[in-house]
């Protein structure tokens, strides 16, 4: 028994040193015992010609049981044996080289290494913390068309790129519904040609690479302009199908790079000076977040272009109200400009396109034109309508708790959007003396230009209430200035990821969302209990000013109902707008532009006003949507969306971006709001 185990343990070992080509060898081997064996037959006279010879051999391989035929002589039988044997040989030969070729084949598709024959699809490169979240934007977008094929190339296996997707799929909470999408996983490295090939990366429909893990920013975006050559490298044509490369970059200063090497196919999404941007306007208004996350996901109304022949030779301002389940917003020109809140009388031309804000494209078409303009009650020679709120802001002070990499660029922006005289505070962990070389980066920054901020420094820790009873500003020496602050003086706050706390042993953006909740926590309870005792000890509750709301940074979509049921009511889902923002510009590369002009402080941004900056609720409180948009436009803002005093944002949700009955009369209150695109605060 020992010996028969070893000689098949042997034997298995000589089948994997053989392999694929010893096994070719035996089976021309032992096809060449067959010919032998039919050289030898024809030489008998039992089997006449060598074609009659052949073919006996030929039943002898093919059906064992033939050779009882055989002549009762002792070379023919002899003969025939061979040939049956061999013939045994060959097909289990055959089976195992075959057996051999079809495994390899299920292997290389169950590990992810098989091609991806595909057109016109979505293609994926690397594996983050928005991936999941950028599926399912994608998903959304695919709905309306039946749904569609992503394909999703990353150095992760393949069995877990899909155990990961399952777990999103079966979630009790914030489930991902595919929605008819096809999700395809490949393993393999995005910058190598073979691998980039074996996903059919030249006909995908577009491109989008996304940031490696465990990379700092420097590093990444070095590897992103190395992907985006590997997909030039691999067709020289790249783009001329109308495909583009959507691609996430770290450093804003890198997006330069990009846009030499690829001007006309790549379009970069600068995450972090994004996300600064975007932090910068929720803090300023904090129901801002709820109206920029309704618009940059594909579950309510997005961004569409498309031509109506009809609209020709109408003015923008005639345009306002010839949708009635969009909102006209811009128009894109011949030859590719896009325009966002032109001016009244600027002409839509043959060639042209209409962006609008809509639930789907072929959720919309124009109506008959016959909604009365006559409501505007200002003359068009008049610049603007009278205003009937005073909207002139003093000098804000603004609290930043935590450190991003990207501070410089953060309060250079913050510059742009405040009030001359404005004071910003930096709380956090980092000595005040490293601050300064922090901003310049090693080097890599100039030294900040400020117009309208002054800086304070306060060293402190965020969830530790005694560091925030009271905040001092300190000099680079660490010595006290004697300038002090409390919570409740400020107007805005805002809650960092803290790059430092990290550092000290947090990893992951679930220990940076905890970190950030305790602080909103902790900040929210003190702010409520310095205001009530001000209400006790004050006899004018009118002059005591409510505590702002402090806006913090969330990574983790998961952690979005913690929030709710801590009653924290500033949060910026940042991870999961910008891939929200990522999967439009996916699906239409021009949204690009709109979207970087709605975060910058240039350009129109988006805005919630006071339904009284626009009309004159004493005089009269009955408008339809219509008529206030109308009355916006002399203003030069766009009203994309309201939301009534009685209701909040998430009640509001169907009403803050393209509401429905825009026809309808309502009474509108004070307190109401109106959400627009405005050029200037």
């Amino acid at each position: 028994m020992v010996g028969s185990d070893r000689l098949s343990t042997r034997t298995f070992l000589l089948h994997e040193r053989m392999g694929q080509r010893d096994s070719t060898r035996g089976v021309i081997l032992s096809s060449g015992y067959i010919r032998g064996g039919n050289a030898r037959g024809a030489d008998s006279d039992d089997y006449g010609t060598i074609s009659e010879a052949a073919w006996t051999s030929w039943t002898y391989v093919v059906d064992p049981g033939a050779q009882a035929d055989a002549p009762n002589e002792l070379i023919p039988r002899t003969v025939s044996l061979i040939v049956t044997l061999g013939g045994l040989l060959v097909f289990a030969l055959l089976i195992g080289i075959v057996g051999e070729s079809i495994g390899e084949k299920l292997d290389d598709f169950k590990t992810g290494k098989s091609r991806v024959f595909e057109s016109g699809h979505t293609l994926m490169l690397n594996w983050n913390d928005k991936t999941l979240a950028v599926i399912r934007q994608i998903a959304l977008a695919n709905e309306s068309n039946g749904g569609g094929t992503m394909v999703v190339l990353s150095q992760l296996e393949k069995e877990e790129m899909e155990e990961r997707l399952d777990m999103a799929i079966n979630a009790k909470d914030n489930t991902l519904q595919l929605l008819g999408t096809e999700v395809v996983f490949r393993q393999g490295n995005p910058l190598l040609e073979n691998d980039l090939k074996k996903v059919s990366a030249n006909t995908a429909r577009s491109v989008i690479a996304l940031t490696p893990p465990d990379f700092n920013s420097d590093e990444a975006d070095a590897n992103m302009l190395r992907q985006v050559l590997a997909l030039k490298a691999l067709d020289n044509d790249f783009g001329e199908n109308g495909s583009h490369i959507v691609v996430e970059l770290q450093d804003v200063d890198s997006k330069e790079l990009i846009q030499m090497v690829a001007p006309d196919v790549a379009e970069v999404i600068v995450n972090h000076d994004m996300i600064g941007r975007l932090m910068l306007q929720c803090a300023r208004t904090p129901e801002l977040a709820f109206v920029l996350d309704s618009m940059m996901g594909f579950e309510g109304s997005e961004f569409y272009f498309d031509k109506w022949p009809e609209l020709f030779g109408k003015t923008f301002d005639e345009i306002t109200c010839r949708f009635d389940d969009a909102i006209p917003v811009g128009f894109r020109s011949i030859d590719g400009t896009v325009t966002l809140n032109p001016e009244n009388d600027v002409v839509y031309n043959d060639g042209e396109e209409i962006l609008v804000l809509a639930e789907d494209d072929d959720t919309y078409e124009p109506n008959d034109g016959t909604y009365s303009l006559a409501a505007v009650d200002c003359s068009q020679d008049e610049v603007e309508c009278p205003m009937f709120y005073n909207d002139n802001r003093p000098p804000e002070r603004i609290l930043f708790c935590g450190w991003r990499r990207d501070m410089a660029d953060l309060i250079s922006q913050l510059d742009e959007y405040v009030p001359s005289g404005s004071e910003l505070w930096l709380f956090n962990l980092i000595p005040a003396c490293s601050r300064q070389e922090r901003l310049l980066d090693g080097g890599s920054k100039e030294e900040l230009k400020l117009k309208n901020l002054t800086i304070k420094n306060a060293v402190g820790n965020v969830i530790i209430r005694r560091d925030l009873n009271r905040i001092w500003d300190v000099d680079c020496h660490g010595n006290l200035t004697g300038d002090k602050i409390t919570l409740a003086d400020f107007d805005s706050m805002l809650i960092l990821s803290d790059e430092t706390a990290m550092q000290n042993g947090e990893k992951g953006t679930t220990s940076s969302d905890s970190r950030s909740l305790a602080a909103v926590l902790i900040i929210q309870d003190m702010m409520e209990k310095i205001y009530e005792a001000k209400k006790k000890n004050s006899p004018n509750l009118e002059s005591i000013k409510r505590p702002c709301i402090p806006v913090s940074e969330i990574l983790d979509s998961r952690t979005k109902s913690l929030l709710s049921v801590a009653n924290c009511r500033g949060y910026v889902m940042s991870n999961q707008i910008i891939s929200s923002v990522v999967a439009q510009v996916a699906e239409e590369k021009d949204i690009n532009v709109v979207l970087t002009e709605l975060f910058s402080a240039s350009g129109s941004e988006t805005y919630i006003r006071p339904v009284e900056k626009f009309v004159d609720l004493e005089e009269n409180d009955t408008w339809t949507f219509w008529d206030v948009a109308l009355k916006a436009r002399r203003h030069r803002e766009v009203a994309v969306g309201y939301k009534p005093e009685i209701m909040n944002y998430i009640e509001a949700e169907e009403l803050i971006i393209n509401p429905p009955n825009k026809s309808t009369p309502r009474k509108w209150t004070k307190g109401d709001k109106i959400i627009t695109f405005s050029l200037e605060d």
